[in-house]
């Protein structure tokens, strides 16, 4: 009788994996990480009917409002989608947290899970000048201060910005794992020409 042959399993890979070293010597002027894998859960909320103590209790803050984000003391990142929409970022990947937010929404919204529906990109350095070439929003710090937040276009594709610093020298880009590739490729391509930010506010 022949005896069956083991393979071994194949290790998990990222969407991005083939891009992250191109990523990361892409530039001396704008260094590039692909963040590692977080929780991520899409809160929709009506805060007039919701206990917001409660799902304060769980979150560790407030929910961040119009056009903002928020960090928790826990590490977690809090950013306003909409009206009454949030998306909620654990790196520490909580194993109760989908649990116990769904118990402080009760039935006053809902909270859908999308780990795997979503990446998140740093920059860090000269990232206005690299993101003006594909956007339309206003990254001067004075506009895009830390924990500003928008949801604009990047090229062809839907990203969501998170200020990471006061000066907008670090950028969060969170785009849906479908774009990932495409938004990846488009720094790179950005990254090939001289970088050049417009003039500053009143210059």
């Amino acid at each position: 009788m022949a005896e069956a042959k083991t393979t071994a399993p194949l290790a998990a890979r990222g969407i991005l994996d083939s891009r992250i070293e191109s990523l990361a010597n892409a530039s001396d002027a704008v260094r590039i990480e692909v963040l590692p894998p977080a929780v991520q859960l899409n809160l929709r909320l009506d805060t007039a009917r919701a206990s917001l103590d409660a799902v304060r209790d769980v979150l560790g803050g407030d929910l961040p409002g119009p056009l903002s984000s928020a960090t928790t003391p826990a590490g977690r990142t809090l950013v306003w989608l909409g009206p009454d929409e949030w998306l909620v970022i654990d790196p520490m990947r909580t194993a109760e947290l989908e649990a116990s937010l769904r118990a402080a929404v009760a039935g006053a919204g809902a909270v859908v899970e999308q780990s795997g529906q979503r990446i998140s990109i740093l920059l860090e350095g000269d990232v206005p000048a690299l993101l003006a070439k594909g956007t339309a929003i206003d990254l001067h710090p004075d506009e895009f201060p830390r924990g500003a937040a928008v949801q604009a276009m990047l090229g062809q594709a839907v990203v969501v910005f998170v200020s990471r610093s006061d000066d907008a020298s670090r950028v969060e880009l969170i785009a849906r794992t479908s774009f990932a590739p495409y938004v990846a490729d488009w720094l790179l391509d950005a990254l090939a020409d001289p970088l050049a930010y417009p003039a500053p506010h009143g210059g």
